[in-house]
C-alpha cells in the first residue's frame, strides 16, 4: 500500500521545452511570407496569445501545489546544466538545433538532443549521402545506441543553396526560359499574325473563287478561335466573301440519277464548287445564329445576318435568315432593331431580286411574331409593313368600274 501511494503522489513533470532561437537563426521562406500576407488575422491571433499563461498551463501538475512544482522544475534545470558542463565534448561535434532535430528519450525518461559531426570542406558534396546512410544504420542498431550522424535542416538548406546553381542543368534552364518567353509573347503579335492570315485567305477567294474555294474551310476554322477579336474579324471576312461570290441563282440538290450520270471535268468542277459553297454557307449561318445568343457577338452577328438578307434574298437558306431577322425586329437594342427593320424594308422594296417570294414569307413571319408576343412589341416591327407595295387596282370600288363600262344595246 505504501509503494502504491508513493507512486500516486510522485510528481511527473512535463518534458523540457526546446530552447528559444535567435532571430538570425530563423529561416523564413517565401511561402511563409506569402501566407502571412494573405492571412494577417492569423498573425494577430498568435501575437495576442499570453505566453506566460500558456507556460503555466503546460507546466502545471494536477493535485499538487504550484510553488512545489515550480521548485522541481528549477531543480531539474540546474541538474541539466551541471550535467552538460561536466560532459566531455568533442571539437568535431556540434549540437543540432533542438527545434529541427528529433530528440531521443532514454530509458530513465530523459530527453537528449543528439550531436552531429562537423562537415569538412572537402566532404560537403557527399554530406547528404553520408547522413542518409547514418540514418539507416542508426535505425537498425536500436534505441540504446545513438546514430553517428544526424543532419541539421539548416545546414542542409545552406548546402542546397550553395549547390543549386551548379546542380541545375543548362537544358532545364533553357527550357524554362523558352516557356517564359512563350508566355510573355504579346497577344497583339499573335492577333496581327491571324489578321494577316484572314486577309490572305479572303483576297485569294475574291481573286479566284473556283480555285480557292477550299479556303472557306480555313476561314471557318479561324471563326472558332479562342480570341474573340479574331472571331469577329473572321465572320466579317466571310461576310465580304459570301456577298461577292454568291451566284445569282439558287443552288438545288442533285438527284441520284444526275449523280450517276458521267459528266465532263468542267461540270465536276462546277458541282464541287457549288457543293463546297453551299456547305460552307450553311455552316456560316449556323455560326452566326449561335453567336447571336452571346452578348459580345450579338450586334456583329445581327449585322451580318441583315447584310446577307439584303444582298442575297434569293439564295439558299433564306428561311433561316428571315426567321433570325424578324425575331430581332422588336429587339431592345436600338442598333440591332434598326438594322433588322431596314433589311426588311429593303426586302419589300426590291422584290425583283426574289420575285416577291421572300416578301410573302416575311409577312407571314411578322404576323406569327406579333401573335406570339400578343401584340406587345416595339412599333418599328409593324411600321416596316408600310414599305409593302400593292398593285394599282387594289382597293378600287368595283361599282364605279361597272358604271364606267358601256351598256350593250338590246
Amino acid at each position: 500500500m505504501g509503494k502504491s501511494s508513493k507512486k500516486k503522489n510522485k510528481v511527473i513533470l512535463a518534458p523540457p521545452l526546446p530552447p528559444e532561437l535567435d532571430e538570425d537563426e530563423i529561416v523564413i521562406s517565401e511561402e511563409d511570407v506569402e501566407f502571412v500576407e494573405k492571412n494577417p488575422e492569423h498573425v494577430r491571433n498568435i501575437a495576442g496569445l499570453d505566453k506566460g499563461a500558456i507556460d503555466s498551463f503546460v507546466k502545471r501538475v494536477a493535485d499538487h501545489d504550484d510553488d512545489k512544482v515550480e521548485l522541481l522544475y528549477e531543480e531539474r534545470e540546474r541538474k541539466r546544466r551541471a550535467a552538460a558542463a561536466l560532459k566531455p565534448r568533442n571539437d568535431d561535434d556540434i549540437e543540432v538545433d533542438p527545434v529541427d532535430a528529433l530528440p531521443v528519450k532514454t530509458l530513465d525518461g530523459k530527453v537528449v538532443y543528439r550531436p552531429a559531426k562537423k562537415a569538412r570542406s572537402g566532404d560537403e558534396a557527399n554530406g547528404v549521402k553520408s547522413r542518409s546512410e547514418d540514418k539507416g544504420a542508426g535505425a537498425t542498431q536500436g534505441s540504446q545506441k545513438e546514430p553517428k550522424g544526424r543532419s541539421n535542416k539548416k545546414e542542409d538548406s545552406k548546402l542546397q543553396n550553395v549547390q543549386s546553381p551548379t546542380e541545375v542543368p543548362k537544358e532545364n534552364l533553357h527550357s524554362v526560359v523558352l516557356e517564359e518567353v512563350k508566355e510573355e509573347l504579346s497577344s497583339d503579335e499573335l492577333f496581327e499574325k491571324k489578321k494577316a492570315q484572314l486577309a490572305e485567305l479572303g483576297m485569294a477567294l475574291l481573286e479566284d473563287p473556283e480555285s480557292n474555294i477550299r479556303s472557306l474551310n480555313d476561314l471557318l476554322i479561324l471563326c472558332n478561335d479562342m480570341d474573340q477579336k479574331v472571331v469577329k474579324l473572321g465572320i466579317m471576312s466571310l461576310l465580304a466573301v459570301f456577298r461577292d461570290i454568291i451566284p445569282s441563282y439558287r443552288i438545288r440538290q442533285l438527284t441520284e440519277k444526275e449523280l450517276a450520270v458521267e459528266v465532263s471535268k468542267e461540270v465536276k468542277k462546277t458541282r464541287y464548287y457549288e457543293y463546297t459553297l453551299i456547305r460552307s454557307y450553311k455552316a456560316y449561318l449556323q455560326k452566326l445564329i449561335s453567336l447571336e445568343k452571346q452578348p459580345y457577338f450579338y450586334l456583329v452577328a445581327v449585322r451580318c445576318l441583315c447584310s446577307l438578307l439584303d444582298a442575297a434574298p434569293h439564295f439558299n437558306f433564306r428561311e433561316s435568315l428571315l426567321a433570325s431577322v424578324v425575331k430581332n425586329l422588336s429587339s431592345s437594342n436600338d442598333v440591332a432593331r434598326k438594322l433588322c427593320c431596314e433589311a426588311i424594308r429593303s426586302l419589300f422594296r426590291n422584290e425583283g431580286k426574289h420575285r416577291g417570294e421572300a416578301t410573302i414569307e416575311a409577312v407571314r413571319l411578322i404576323a406569327a411574331h406579333v401573335k406570339l408576343h400578343d401584340c406587345q412589341l416595339h412599333p418599328d416591327s409593324i411600321e416596316v409593313c408600310l414599305s409593302l407595295k400593292f398593285d394599282e387596282d387594289l382597293g378600287k370600288d368595283d361599282s364605279k368600274e361597272d358604271k364606267l363600262k358601256p351598256k350593250k344595246n338590246k
